[in-house]
Parts: C-alpha cells; structure tokens; sequence
C-alpha cells in the first residue's frame, strides 16, 4: 500500500523523544505518521494532507496546544478533524474543559499506556473509514444521478426527435398532411371558443410537372424544399406551415383576417416571382398560385370547410392566369369550371 492510499495521523510535540515515542506505539501498516515539532509546523502540514487524527501535545513554546488547536477549528477545511490531547498538565477539570474548549474530542495523560492510545486511536481511524466509504458512496451515488439524468434528456432528446420526425415531412421539413388535420382542428376550435379569426391560405407551384420534367426531380426537390424556406420566413413562429401534397401547401394564420392573409400570401407570391431557383446549375423562376379563406369572411362551419373554401380560392387563381392570389367567394369561375382546372400543372 502506497502513501497515497495510508491513513494519515499527525503527531504534535515540541520533544522529538515524545514523537518517537507515539511513533513506537502507532507505527503499523496503512497509517502514515506525519511529525511537527511546533504548532505552526502543524497547521503547515494541514494544507498538504488529510489526516484522520490529530495527536497534539498541549505544552509548547510559542504557541501552546490550545492555541493551534482553536486556530485548527477556526478553518472550514480543517475544523472536522479529531484533536486528542496528549498532556502531562494537571488534570483539575478546569484544564481538561479547556481542552475541550478549544476543540479536542479526548484527553490522554503522559505517561502514556499503549493499549489505552491504540484503542482510541482505532476508535477515530474506523471513524475516518466509515466517512470516507459514505463519502464515497455519495459520489457514487451522485454520479449515478447525474448519468441517469443524462440519460433522461438523452431519452426525452430522443422521443422529441422521433415525435418531430412523425409529424414532419421528411423533404421539407414542414409538418406533414396528418398532423395538419390535427392543428387545423385545434386551432379551428380555438378560433370558436376565443371568438377570434383564423385564415387559410392554400398554395401550389405554378407548372411545378414542368420544372420536373424540364430539369429533372432532383432540381425539384430543391425547389420544394427552398420554397419551405420562403414560406417560413414570411410567417410568424406561431404561424404553422404544411406540405399538403405534392407542390401543393397550406399555411394557417391565427389571429388574421382575410386582409392580414392577403398581405401575407401578397409578399410570398412577390417574392417567388422576382427570385429565381437555382440548384447551382440551373436557375428557374417559379411562380406560385394562392386561395385564401377565412373564418369570420367566410363563416365555415367546420375546418373542413375552411380548407375547402380555401382550395376553392386556389382554383379560382389557377384558373384566372396562376401567379396570383385569390379569396373564396371573391367573384363566380366563368366560363371555366373548377373540374376542368387540372391541379398538378
């Protein structure tokens, strides 16, 4: 057993004879007998070592055993360590209160029996053994704490990652046509019970078959994931954002009027006509077509129906030249139909 792995104990008497002597007595495998000859080489020692106990002889020049002993208790690191007093003084209990006073756990009388100091010696050293095994339990235990911790926000990082990758469109990142029926239908029953307006906007890539057949599928993923991106930065955080289908989309507005949607779906379909797509190579600019709906404009009676006035809208602007932005209701389709307005072009 090394040193770093002994107990220490500190022996403390101005006499050299005297620590030899404690040094007899003491001396066995697992402790580590540390010797000062004054105080103030005590409290050195200290800020080097741990010590189980303190074996500290009461008359000393300079600084008595008492006057270590209180300075010893008056530093936070070193206050829990156990002083016996190992004296020849008087034994009238007012120098024994004294001693007590000062900090120590128990006296010892020179001249001194062996088997007196070896048994309470062994009281304090299994003392220090059952404090430092708690101690290291209680890392133990802390480290087990903070892992599973840790593995909790691993497990929770996990399931939100998966939540999120069941709701979303893998190549958009927008939320995907099943969650869309249920936020719609929340935000539907919020409008209701708030009293509050909700709108609807329905878009689709103008002659998107085209940009595929055109510059193949690959450019047109581009295009539908860089048109995610548009659509995102023209909404508000609270504004939720679909892949509806194919190049089609759908946003919903909370708290907007028909007016409000309509600056909204003005800015994107703008901004998609001015910029073009580019994956590096090719460069295109695509326009987009979009129909508006709203609840208090509109008075749906279900969100089914607001989606359906909105996709409705959707036709209109298809039908009337796409790039462009149409409200349900806004005039009658003449002479085309809705029917003969194919969705996919």
């Amino acid at each position: 057993m090394d040193n770093t792995e002994k107990i220490n104990i500190l022996l403390v008497d101005d006499r050299p004879e005297n620590l030899l002597a404690l040094e007899t007595i003491l001396n066995r495998p697992g402790l580590n007998l540390l010797k000062a000859l004054s105080g103030n080489e005590a409290l050195g020692l200290l800020l080097d070592y741990d010590f189980a106990l303190i074996l500290l002889d009461v008359q000393m020049p300079e600084m008595d055993g008492f006057e270590t002993a209180e300075l010893m208790r008056g530093n936070a690191e070193t206050r829990h360590i156990p002083i016996i007093f190992v004296t020849a003084i008087s034994k009238e209990q007012k120098h024994v209160f004294k001693g007590y006073e000062a900090g120590a756990v128990d006296y010892l009388f020179k001249p001194l029996d062996p088997d007196i100091l070896q048994s309470k010696v062994n009281i304090f050293l299994e003392l220090y053994q059952q404090k430092k095994t708690l101690e290291a339990l209680t890392r133990n235990l802390e480290q087990t704490v903070e892992e599973l911790e840790t593995s909790k926000r691993i497990i929770e990082e996990k399931n939100r990652l998966l939540n999120d990758l069941s709701i979303r469109d893998g190549l958009t990142g927008l939320y995907n046509h099943r969650h869309m029926e249920d936020v719609s239908s929340q935000e539907f029953i919020r409008a209701a019970r708030y009293q509050t307006d909700l709108s609807c906007l329905l878009m689709d890539l103008d002659y998107f078959k085209k940009v595929n057949d055109t510059f193949g599928h690959t450019f047109g993923d581009v295009v539908l994931r860089e048109f995610s991106l548009r659509v995102k930065r023209n909404l508000r955080s609270a504004d939720p954002a679909f892949r509806y289908g194919g190049e089609e989309f759908m946003v919903l507005l909370p708290h907007t009027g028909i007016e409000g949607a309509r600056q909204t779906a003005e800015k994107l379909r703008a901004y998609c006509e001015a910029n073009p797509y580019t994956d590096g190579i090719a460069s295109t600019i695509i326009t987009v077509s979009i129909g508006l709906a709203s609840v208090k404009e509109h008075d749906p009676q279900s969100v089914g129906d607001l989606i359906s006035y909105a996709d409705k809208a959707l036709y209109r602007a298809k039908a009337e030249g796409r790039n462009r932005i149409a409200s349900y209701l806004e005039r009658p389709l003449d002479p085309v139909s809705e029917e003969e307005i194919p969705r996919t072009e």
